[in-house]
């Protein structure tokens, strides 16, 4: 790895990508192999687990990251003292010659500006600035996992090891820590579950599965499609050489016995076992599909919420809004943390009171609601089949075990008691069992905090076929831009409505601060597909979309030239690798040269084969650098 390296680690739950990080951050060893550091180079590592902090208000446990460097500076200190009261002598020069040394270890480190770096980067991780008077102790876990990342970064490793950073962080949040890492000087390796922080992040992706790591360059969605790639490539390979085995075995089978042929049958079994024998390359995982039981339409209006206010003591979070949800609609509530999302959520729920307003029902709506504290209801001394089993609504045991298999738990994982798993583990339990209802809407705030990648595509498959209504809280970027229409902003007691997915609604909020654009609608009614023209799109967002399509053929276009190129080329490969083999038994044959004039040129023309042929993949690997992405 390279010192600016940037390194996405990916695989299923278990596969040992945290594992894999201890190791290079050197905090666990290997039972065999070695890892190679270059000497006084600095790691710093972010695990998971909220670290214990007590004792310190939040800027002086941050400026603790510097310990070093604060012993550096209490030592300047002894050393101007020295200089004070000894004017000339040894201890003089010595002291200002220590003393130059320490002012310049502090300048390179920027010590003198760490107070103005830490504030900075509380502020960018989401805290305020009357947080940083507060003792840390009292804040939550994941509240301490920030600042355990605003340490990190404030004592600038040369290296970066970061297991799932943005796990705490907000949509902003994120934004700010992407736009800090892509500008970091050091190396970075990381562990994510969010796709849009590997791609904007890293640059090389390496795998971990089946206790092997296989190494792809760019970022997760170019991985994709090059895992694609090379397991056709790897099973045209097996394949190949399948039908090779089973035609040499076949004429070994056939002549056998035959005086005449008895040569040849030689050559194809010495052949046979000079062919090293390629495994089958592994199936690339298809998670279990979520299938929701079917339940009632119910009423066009799912929720009507007139002149609601909301207030815990004299904290004022809703004050007289109204909003209107249509059957159908997919929207996102967005907002920095502590804007009221969940508390929106709660209302709309049911599951908090109202200071003073009017929420409604609509007839035949049965919400299904999520939140991280739906955990708490578990029975502790049942298993996890069981427990899913005794609520799950019209499903089958396969569809029951297909949904658990959707939330991360496999094989004997099942019969786990909920006792023993995990917090995590149990709210992907408690999200299994509201899916499992016959709900006609869903109200899901952050589903996605303890599910991998391939499980946040699941459970975004299942929502898109949903046939009822999801409001959804997720500081997921990439599920928000593929399911919802509809974003609403909620904060200062107010909530408002922008049309179209998460990345529309920054557009329109972007061209709004600039002076130009399209106000959001003062409408509450949400439709499902409602929108500012008959497609429920605005005119900048169809000009977007043209110039999107003109992209997309274009690089059709150039897809299609280098499929054929690729066609040509392959063709070619497979054309003389067939004739080398042809030469290869010929050249096996006893009695070769006595019995074939023209040997030497056989010869030469095996190894200008050889030599065309590795033309011919240095070809294609080029025309596969330069080839424009899938879709």
């Amino acid at each position: 790895m390279a010192d600016n390296g940037r390194v996405g680690l990916v695989g299923l739950n278990g596969a040992g990508k945290s594992t894999l990080l201890k190791m290079i951050a050197d905090l666990t060893q290997p039972d065999s192999g070695r890892i190679t550091r270059p000497q006084r180079t600095r790691v710093g590592y972010l695990a998971q687990d909220a670290p214990e902090m007590s004792g310190r208000l939040l800027l002086d446990e941050t400026l603790a990251a510097l310990g070093e460097l604060r012993q550096l500076d209490a030592r300047r200190i002894e050393l101007e003292e020295i200089l004070v009261h000894d004017h000339s002598g040894p201890a003089h020069e010595s002291a200002l010659n220590e003393l130059g040394d320490v002012l310049s270890e502090l300048e390179r480190h920027r010590f003198y500006t760490a107070q103005s770096r830490a504030e900075a980067l509380l502020f960018g991780l989401g805290f305020s600035s009357e947080d940083l008077a507060r003792d840390v102790a009292e804040f939550s876990g994941g509240v301490r996992m920030r600042i355990a990342l605003a340490k990190l970064l404030l004592s600038e490793p040369d290296f970066l090891m970061l297991d799932e950073p943005t796990n705490h962080l907000d949509i902003e949040a994120r934004n700010w820590l992407e736009e800090y890492l892509v500008n970091y000087p050091g190396g970075i390796i990381l562990v994510s579950h969010d796709r849009y922080f590997l791609d904007r992040v890293t640059n090389r992706t390496v795998e971990v599965a089946r206790g092997r790591i296989t190494e792809y360059r760019g970022g997760y969605s170019n991985y994709l499609i090059l895992r694609e790639e090379r397991f056709q490539a790897e099973l045209a390979a097996y394949q190949k050489q399948r039908t090779e085995i089973e035609h040499i075995e076949a004429f070994i089978s056939r002549f056998r016995y035959q005086a005449s042929k008895a040569n040849l049958v030689q050559s194809r079994i010495k052949q046979l076992e000079k062919i090293e024998r390629l495994e089958p390359p592994p199936g690339i995982a298809k998670p279990p599909s979520i299938n929701f039981p079917s339940c009632d339409r119910g009423a066009r209006r799912v929720f009507e919420l007139r002149g609601v206010v909301k207030k815990y003591g004299t904290l004022s979070v809703y004050e007289g809004i109204d909003l209107v949800i249509e059957r159908g609609a997919r929207i996102a509530l967005v907002g920095p943390n502590g804007a009221g999302k969940s508390t929106m959520m709660k209302l709309l729920a049911g599951a908090e009171p109202l200071t003073a307003g009017d929420r409604k029902l609509g007839e035949g709506v049965r919400p299904g609601y999520f939140a991280q504290n739906l955990a708490e209801s578990l029975d502790y001394e049942t298993t996890v089949l069981g427990e899913l089993s005794k609520e799950a609504e019209g499903m089958t045991s396969t569809e029951i075990r297909s949904l658990l298999g959707a939330m991360l738990f496999s094989g004997d994982e099942v019969e786990k008691r909920v006792g023993v798993l995990s917090g995590g583990e149990r709210a992907r339990l408690s999200l299994a069992k509201v899916l499992a209802h016959r709900n006609n809407c869903l109200l899901l705030d952050e589903p996605t905090n303890n599910l991998d990648i391939v499980a946040k595509d699941t459970l975004l498959e299942a929502l898109r076929r949903f046939p009822g209504t999801v409001v959804i809280v997720s500081h997921d970027r990439y599920l928000l831009n593929e399911l919802v229409t509809e974003v609403v902003e909620v904060g200062h007691g107010h909530a408002i409505r922008y049309l179209g997915n998460y990345d529309e609604y920054l557009a329109k909020k972007e061209a709004m601060a600039s002076g130009g654009g399209v106000k959001p609608r003062d409408s509450a009614v949400f439709k499902n597909g409602a929108g500012d023209d008959r497609n429920g799109r605005s005119d900048k967002t169809r000009r977007d979309q043209n110039a999107e399509r003109k992209r997309d053929r274009d690089q059709d276009r150039r897809r299609g030239q280098t499929a054929q190129a690729r066609q040509r080329i392959e063709g070619g490969i497979e054309q003389m690798e067939r004739e080398r083999a042809d030469l290869t038994t010929a050249m096996n044959e006893p009695n070769f040269y006595l019995n074939r004039p023209d040997a030497n040129e056989l010869i030469v023309r095996y190894e200008k084969l050889g030599g065309e042929i590795e033309r011919l993949y240095e070809e294609l690997l080029e025309l596969d650098k330069g080839a424009p992405a899938s879709n």
